[in-house]
């Protein structure tokens, strides 16, 4: 359905039959890349839904139309992958939201690890680039990112199977037995790798680790490294 430029939609601003858009996305549309009347677009809810839409009025700085076509879970993996990375550099860290989010994760929970220098990200920020990522990539379902936790808190509420990629694992991410119908979980640490302290906690919850080689990776790589390598196992 890859039609036209693509939009954020506000799920209470749109049904199956019409659609408006805020100011800023009737700007963009109206001011920026100057599409008018007649135009096809594609939008996003950021919940689930993607639609091929007509604009058919641009009034006041607000644009709206009609809706010809639905598709649910567009552009969305079969299987939900929840990634856990180590806080770093906020250059990094934003470049890591930006290619998670391309490669499909659902869910995003920075790490605070012993080895944690940094240890705030900036929310707001992290959620429009999310949102940007997933317009860019034609994603319906944005992935939600949380406030930074400890390893140990995160891992108490865990649901479903978990994997971390750490440089001493003997085994590869493919090796692995993976469940398609469970959330799968990933922790990434950072580039000093996990405590001792930190693996005893993750063996004891039940924690499988695996190896993306002998290479020293950034987190950001690994994180795009175990996603692509997961895209490909879970089709």
């Amino acid at each position: 359905m890859s039609t036209g430029k693509t939009f954020y939609v506000d799920p209470k601003n749109v049904n199956t039959t019409s659609f408006i858009l805020d100011k800023e996305e009737s700007h963009h549309i109206a001011q920026v890349l100057r599409l008018g009347i007649g135009s096809i677009i594609t939008l996003l809810d950021g919940i689930g839904s993607a639609y091929r839409a007509r604009i058919n009025s641009v009034n006041n700085g607000v644009v709206s139309g009609i809706i010809e076509k639905r598709l649910e879970s567009y552009g969305e993996n079969k299987v939900n992958i929840r990634i856990a990375p180590a806080i770093i550099k906020r250059n990094r860290f934003e470049n890591l939201l930006e290619k998670v989010t391309e490669l499909g994760c659902k869910e995003i929970q920075p790490l605070l690890t012993e080895r944690t220098i940094k240890r705030t990200i900036n929310i707001e920020r992290s959620e429009k680039i999310i949102v940007s990522a997933s317009k860019q990539c034609q994603r319906s379902n944005f992935p939600i990112i949380y406030r930074p936790i400890d390893i140990s808190s995160w891992l108490n509420g865990l649901e479903g199977q978990c994997f971390a990629g750490i440089q001493r694992a003997k085994h590869h991410l493919s090796e692995l037995k993976i469940a398609k119908d469970q959330v799968i979980n990933v922790m990434i640490g950072p580039e000093g790798d996990f405590s001792d302290k930190e693996l005893d906690i993750m063996k004891n919850k039940g924690v499988m680790f695996y190896s993306l080689g002998t290479r020293r990776l950034r987190t950001e790589t690994a994180a795009q490294s175990t996603l692509s390598i997961l895209n490909e196992l879970m089709i």
